[in-house]
């Protein structure tokens, strides 16, 4: 999967468009096309009332019919979410209740 562009379409103070290099396709038992991204530069702490800036997120398209894997459509709307206890998991399977929405987003290719 290519770089892309993250921003988000929901927060009061929008944070200026950031780069997301994929890490790894993750699954949990409600979908098997999520992205752990790593997210350049790290967002600070304030915009997900973290108690450290993120650099790590995990990306789902929003829209029925619509995945990351291949992006089926430009701009993708996505949940952005964070993983509970930590910023990456063990393996490539998760729990769904270990994931919290924290923004809705939009991802675009680079140089798109």
């Amino acid at each position: 999967m290519p770089d892309f562009y993250l921003s988000s379409t929901e927060l009061r103070e929008p944070f200026e468009p950031r780069t997301c290099r994929f890490v790894a396709r993750l699954r949990s038992e409600v979908r098997d096309d999520l992205a752990l991204v790593e997210v350049d530069p790290p967002l600070p702490r304030n915009v997900y009332d973290t108690s450290e800036d993120v650099r790590f997120l995990v990306l789902a398209a929003r829209h029925q019919g619509c995945t990351l894997f291949p992006a089926t459509e430009w701009p993708t709307a996505v949940y952005v979410c964070k993983l509970k206890g930590g910023d990456r998991p063990a393996g490539d399977a998760i729990e769904s209740g270990d994931l919290t929405i924290v923004d809705w987003g939009e991802v675009r290719p680079v140089g798109g």
